[in-house]
């Protein structure tokens, strides 16, 4: 984020310059253009063939010279508008790494019989996932893929997520009237009748707004009183020949900024619902490799230190990747918190019966005889209770 307020700081001054060249240049060629057109005014007005007189040549003279001095001028400065775009070039190599071949992984390796199959049903799955069926289908019989689910719990959410975006609130309302027990304390409901409201208001006035907000908001007033409240008033800006509404209305008015305020609360509440994971396994590789590229890269080198080299084995990196609220965690490969080591499969995580996971060797290590005590709780349990965990 860093590095893109860097080079937006960067391009904004390079527009600044850029629009303050050209006001100036649009005021130096009118004021030229009003010169040239007063000159052949006055001389237009002599009969033809009359030689100019001293003043005329002198000023037209002068004004020669001066459409010669303003085109000089003119070039110096784009000279100049020139080097400030490419301070903007520059300003993007500074501040972003182009080359990430060092830490990222070689395309030849999703290549492989292992991992090729893993990749093409990942791109299936997160094709059926967006609801693009006939792609999919093209895909996975040109690709001969098998084990793909082509029936989709997340491809109606996902219809109903893109019908929000494009202003109609109708299939996500009919979904969550089948779940309203569920749906009981969430804020997406009344999202969804508010959006409804403020489409009937603009498509078919505000008397059918206020009758639908009548029918549907009661329930829903205790919870939202002040959202209410901006919807209702908000509806006095859908007359015709409103007057521009205020700042605070503007978002409700914007069925664009509307709709996918709402499409992503839907796909953030139904997925919460059903229990699905908002993100397909394709999409969510590709956000966390992202983010955790520009971290590798800046840790490599110091991985080449001495006294941390150990720590570097066969390209992994135990590094853990914060992809906020929404994003989940991922680590690039297990390290024991106990012994601080990397699994492997002659060390492979274990998972003990209070959801803590070590180490293959710090459980043996840690084993008492017939008990094991957990090393972040007080639980105790035999050491072949703990269950051997797979990465996939």
């Amino acid at each position: 984020m860093d590095s893109c307020i860097g080079v937006e700081q960067d391009l904004d001054k390079a527009l600044s310059k850029f629009n303050s060249l050209n006001d100036h240049t649009d005021k130096v060629l009118e004021d030229i253009i009003d010169q040239v057109e007063n000159l052949k005014k006055e001389i237009a007005k002599q009969a033809q063939n009359t030689p100019l007189t001293q003043t005329q040549a002198m000023v037209a003279s002068e004004l020669a010279a001066r459409v010669k001095q303003t085109v000089f001028q003119m070039s110096t400065e784009h000279r100049e508008l020139h080097a400030t775009v490419s301070r903007v070039g520059k300003s993007i190599d500074r501040h972003f790494i182009a080359d990430y071949g060092s830490v990222a992984p070689k395309a030849e390796s999703f290549c492989t019989d292992t991992n090729r199959p893993i990749m093409e049903q990942a791109i299936a799955q997160h094709l059926y996932r967006q609801g693009l069926e006939e792609v999919g289908d093209a895909f996975v019989e040109e690709a001969k893929i098998q084990g793909v689910e082509r029936t989709c719990t997340f491809a109606a959410l996902q219809r109903c997520a893109a019908a929000l975006t494009a202003g109609d609130p109708l299939p996500a309302l009919q979904w969550a009237e089948r779940r309203a027990h569920d749906l009981a304390h969430s804020p997406l409901p009344f999202t969804l009748h508010r959006m409804q409201a403020l489409k009937l208001a603009r498509e078919q006035g505000v008397v059918a707004a206020i009758e639908y907000a009548r029918a549907s908001f009661p329930a829903h007033a205790a919870r939202h009183e002040r959202q209410l409240q901006a919807c209702v008033c908000a509806l006095a800006w859908c007359t015709p020949n409103a007057p521009p509404a205020p700042a605070i209305y503007k978002h409700l008015l914007d069925p664009v900024a509307l709709g996918a305020e709402a499409a992503e609360l839907f796909i953030r509440e139904a997925c919460a619902l059903l229990r699905l994971a908002p993100l397909s396994p394709l999409a969510g590789g590709v956000l966390a490799g992202a983010r955790v590229l520009p971290a590798l890269h800046d840790i490599r080198a110091k991985m080449t230190h001495p006294h941390v080299i150990a720590a570097w084995a066969d390209d992994h990196l135990p590094l853990e990747v914060d992809l906020g609220e929404d994003g989940g965690g991922y680590h690039s490969v297990f390290a024991c918190p106990i012994l601080r080591q990397q699994a492997s499969e002659q060390n492979p995580p274990m998972r003990l019966l209070c959801g803590h996971v070590i180490s293959r060797d710090a459980l043996n290590k840690l084993a008492m005889g017939a008990k094991l005590k957990c090393p972040y709780c007080p639980m105790e349990q035999a050491p072949a209770e703990a269950r051997q965990i797979y990465f996939s």
